[in-house]
């Protein structure tokens, strides 16, 4: 206990009268239970001096009780301390007798009182009130009635019993409901029930709604007056692929353009730009070959009205559907597995056309093919690498990352398999193994994305010298964790020294809310903070503050909270609206490839870095090695969602290959950094279908595989 209660060193608090209690319970954060005990009852027991088990009927919410019974004048007084449990067994004791007892309380909110609207301008309304102990101040504002699209604004502060909220970015002559709400110190909360209206002031004649220049460049206009969300037409899926598809639709005003999907109606991911526009598309890559997904597309004007699609269904196509798309062959021709194998046949034809007039292939054979048996019966003969016991593991709902050590340098790879897919009785008991099969160390550490949320998944190491057999660990488990609520990538937007939107998108339909304060001489001055909360639930987010210092720094916090009152924060350090002229600081680059084990042998490379602001995502690259002064000539989209972990996927790399590539992310003020130049190479291929049909005409040019 605290020494400001009193009670250290057998200290023990004189409570004269019941209705001092009260100043106890608010003053120093504790509560006290009062019990009356007779003359009689007290010989009683004491010459029993045994445990008494009572059942009163006293509610005590969320505390921990520990005390002593003080006997004095037939009051028995007992301490309870703030820890948040819902419900214990209390001990209380004498020096001749026990009591024990389970007690609950809830406590009442506070009485709100003396509710006014005040000042109203333009834009802003002041609401004033009081509560009859220490509380909280909050306003929830609605121009209907019905509080339907309700937004809150107030301060988490409980330092006052009289309270004042200005509420601010409102609309000029309008008519506002609202109602106030408070909650004390121990938790019990009041929302008035109460419904007041106030009126914003007209706006001058002359007064008009200025463009502002965003630090991103462009120009954000805000009509406060549209209360009408965009209307979404022409919603179409194009260029469905095997892991990737895209979704184009108009909306009939300048508008944001996000899509919804998953493989069931309840979608769980959310991808598209911020960018306002007319004509929408959205890319949906890392999908799943031959799988039916829903989607519904989202759009948002540029005062927040968000207007919403129906369902829809689309299915990627197969991996031979892919290939024949890929060689001009369109999967709605009936013959197309043998239109494809005719066409494949003919390119390979092409292929050894090409090599055969540039290479002996008498000299090829007999080189390659003697160097190669030599070589892999010297490896044979050097011990694997020995692995560590049992790996470390760190779990998230849809990857993980696994770290073992060797006891000398080798290559780094994780074969895995969901529950379903593992089978231990197979030649290859996993579908799949990621990692890096050309880097050499002692110290593992591969990433596994693409998995479910609360799934159990197989998993072995795997590590390969420069020359010896491939090591490998007994079979492992790990379950990854439920998907929680989360905030996936957040963006701001400077308007002017006053003025900033934040954005945000969250993997699940959640409010938004805004919690804020100023530094003063360096210090977080939280009896400044305050709070703006829209009430209204959805993926999207964005709300406007327009009552920043120029020149002040803010820690500002972005909430969303769930109808299940689960909440996902993220925090932003040190904000300002001054101009930032500094470019993202690019680290931890990292490239992770997986092979996938079935009869589609797909590789998988994803590029990750992270940077010390929100930023967007793109990767320049170029198969060979290459200097930093060359140009690299392919380059990805750029992802506009601004994140500060930054994961980038391609399938189409070229097996056992090696690819240089630089990344750049841009902050919300154009500031641009681009990376030096890295190499890697890609993993061998399992064999393919592709490969197959080479193999079988290989057999007739039985020189073809030594040009493969």
């Amino acid at each position: 206990m605290n020494n400001e209660l009193g009670i250290m060193n057998n200290k023990k608090p004189k409570i004269k009268k019941f209705t001092d209690l009260d100043v106890w319970k608010e003053g120093h954060k504790l509560v006290l239970m009062v019990y009356k005990i007779t003359k009689n009852m007290f010989k009683r027991y004491k010459k029993q001096d045994t445990r008494i088990q009572t059942r009163y009927k006293f509610k005590f919410q969320n505390f921990k009780l520990f005390g002593y019974w003080n006997l004095r004048f037939g009051i028995c007084l007992y301490l309870v301390s703030c820890i948040l449990v819902s419900s214990v067994s209390a001990t209380m004791q004498s020096d001749n007798y026990i009591i024990y007892e389970t007690v609950l309380h809830s406590f009442e909110g506070p009485v709100v009182s003396g509710i006014s609207c005040s000042g109203p301008t333009a834009t802003s309304i002041t609401v004033a009130w009081t509560t009859d102990v220490i509380a909280d101040g909050f306003v929830v504002y609605d121009t209907a009635s019905g509080f339907a699209s309700s937004k809150e604004q107030g301060s988490s502060v409980k330092t006052s019993a009289s309270h004042s909220v200005t509420v601010s970015g409102l609309e000029s002559g309008a008519t506002y409901y609202y109602k106030v709400k408070s909650t004390r110190l121990n938790g019990g909360s009041t929302t008035d029930t109460t419904v007041y209206t106030c009126d914003t002031s007209a706006a001058a004649a002359d007064e008009e709604e200025e463009a502002a220049v965003p630090g991103g460049g462009g120009i954000l206009i805000i009509d406060k007056r549209d209360k009408v969300a965009p209307l979404v037409s022409n919603v179409q899926v194009i260029n469905v692929r095997g892991s990737s598809a895209t979704i184009v639709w108009e909306t009939d005003e300048s508008a944001t353009g996000f899509a919804e999907y998953g493989t069931d109606i309840n979608y769980g991911n959310t991808f598209g730009q911020w960018a306002y526009g007319t004509s929408h598309s959205v890319i949906l890559e890392n999908l799943t070959s031959e799988t039916a997904y829903h989607f519904r597309v989202l759009s948002s004007d540029e005062s927040g009205n968000l207007g919403k699609s129906e369902d829809q269904v689309f299915t990627t196509i197969s991996l031979i559907d892919e290939i024949g798309i890929d060689i001009g062959i369109e999967p709605e021709d009936e013959q197309s597995a043998e239109n494809i194998l005719a066409e494949a046949s003919r390119k390979a034809i092409e292929i050894m056309e090409k090599f055969a007039s540039q290479v002996s292939l008498n000299v090829l054979e007999s080189t390659l093919s003697s160097q190669y048996d030599a070589i892999k019966r010297l490896a044979g003969l050097v011990p694997p690498p020995i692995l560590s016991g049992e790996p470390r593991v760190e779990v998230q709902s849809d990857r993980a990352t696994v770290y073992w050590t060797t006891d000398k340098e080798a290559t780094s790879l994780v074969a895995i398999a969901g529950e379903a897919e593992y089978n231990p009785g197979a030649p290859e008991p996993y579908a799949r193994t990621s990692g890096d099969s050309e880097n050499l160390t002692t110290e593992h550490e591969v990433r596994i994305f693409g998995l479910e949320p609360g799934a159990l998944y197989h998993y072995q190491l795997r590590s390969k010298s420069a020359a010896g057999a491939l090591g490998q660990s007994r079979d492992f488990t790990f379950r990854t964790s439920l998907e929680t609520l989360e905030i996936t990538n957040y963006y701001t937007e400077v308007i002017n020294d006053s003025t900033a939107a934040f954005k945000w998108v969250t993997n699940f339909n959640s409010d938004s809310a805004i919690k804020f304060a100023p530094y003063r001489n360096g210090i977080l001055s939280v009896e400044e903070s305050k709070i703006i909360k829209d009430n209204v639930e959805s993926v999207i987010h964005e709300i406007t503050i327009e009552e920043f210092e120029g020149g002040v720094v803010y820690e500002i916090e972005l909430q969303s909270q769930d109808a299940q009152g689960n909440m996902a924060v993220q925090s932003i350090s040190l904000f300002s609206t001054t101009k930032d002229d500094l470019p993202p600081v690019v680290s931890n680059i990292k490239v992770d490839s997986t092979v996938f084990l079935d009869k589609e042998g797909k590789i998988q490379t994803i590029i990750s870095w992270l940077t010390n602001e929100p930023s967007t995502s793109l990767v320049y690259y170029q198969e060979g090695v290459h200097r930093g002064e060359v140009e690299l000539a392919n380059k990805t989209g750029l992802n506009i969602s601004y994140s500060k972990d930054h994961i980038m996927v391609f399938t189409k790399f070229k097996s056992n290959s090696v690819y240089t590539f630089r990344v750049e992310s841009v902050d919300s003020g154009g500031n641009v950094s681009l990376s030096d130049p890295h190499t890697f190479m890609t993993p061998k291929k399992q064999e393919s279908i592709l490969d197959i049909i080479l193999r079988i005409l290989g057999k007739t040019f039985g020189w073809m595989k030594e040009i493969i």
